[in-house]
């Protein structure tokens, strides 16, 4: 058994798949953790509204690293926060909306979008997002700050390409992540989850050496390489799985709950 203190889960493509189901063995093995001591917390590129249902269904009170390490949540209060200002690429948000595209603006409250689109209306309907708007005439592009922009080409157009070699200038200033012809996010430079993870591990007293990382994706590679045990679960890429210590036999969620128990209890 190890001496591991916290551990840290990414949530899409880790412990859940697209129907978003969570397994009560998670739950339970979430509980026994607690009950062990040990702190369970998310690591997430969602914003807050989208980190809260499974924070609620989780029972987690620990703190949250959210939007790939701009903030640290708990219970709505903002920790630790990264800001950035959206008035270098004012223009390219203007041209996004421009040619129809739906752009969206998160700070560590709430992630609001431009206009209403086919995209926008859906969440709306869902009741968990863009509640309200925040045209681009409305922001005071010297004083508001942000944690996460994302500009999306739900029709595919091939314009998501004109979008992103416009930010590419810019690289030096946000980390810039693009989603296949459909998405670019953009968030503050020298953020992503590992150092949200560091800032996390720091607020609760547990060194790095302590904490466990689980994880699926390309975003989840430096959490995982940094903490003192990196755990892929069985979906996860090939180099996810190469930098971990701990690679599951089972995907998803019981691919965690299996790194819990070989980890934190055998």
């Amino acid at each position: 058994m190890r001496d591991i203190k916290l551990i840290v889960s990414d949530i899409d493509g880790t412990l859940v798949d697209r129907t978003e189901r969570i397994p009560p063995e998670l739950t339970a093995a979430i509980q026994k953790c607690r009950d062990a001591g040990i702190v369970f917390a998310l690591a997430t590129g969602r914003t807050a509204e989208l980190t809260e249902p499974f924070v609620r269904a989780l029972g987690i009170d620990a703190p949250c690293v959210e939007a790939n390490g701009a903030y640290i949540l708990q219970g709505g209060r903002c920790l630790v926060e990264h800001g950035f200002s959206a008035a270098p690429i004012r223009e390219i948000l203007e041209r996004a909306d421009q040619l129809d595209m739906t752009v969206t603006l998160a700070d560590a409250q709430c992630e609001r979008a431009v206009r209403e689109t086919d995209y926008v209306r859906y969440h709306q309907s869902l009741g968990n997002r863009f509640q309200t708007l925040l045209p681009l005439s409305a922001i005071d592009w010297e004083a508001d700050r942000f944690q996460k922009i994302m500009i999306m080409d739900e029709a595919r157009s091939g314009n998501i390409q004109e979008i992103r070699d416009r930010l590419e200038p810019f690289s030096n200033q946000y980390w810039i992540t693009t989603f296949s012809n459909k998405a670019v996010e953009l968030g503050p430079k020298g953020c992503n989850k590992a150092t949200g993870m560091k800032e996390l591990a720091a607020l609760l007293g547990v060194g790095l050496s302590q904490v466990m990382a689980c994880g699926d994706y390309r975003n989840d590679l430096e959490m995982i390489s940094g903490a003192g045990y990196g755990v892929a679960v069985d979906n996860a890429l090939p180099e996810i799985k190469e930098a971990a210590d701990y690679v599951a036999s089972k995907p998803y969620a019981l691919g965690v709950v299996e790194a819990i128990e070989a980890l934190c209890f055998r």
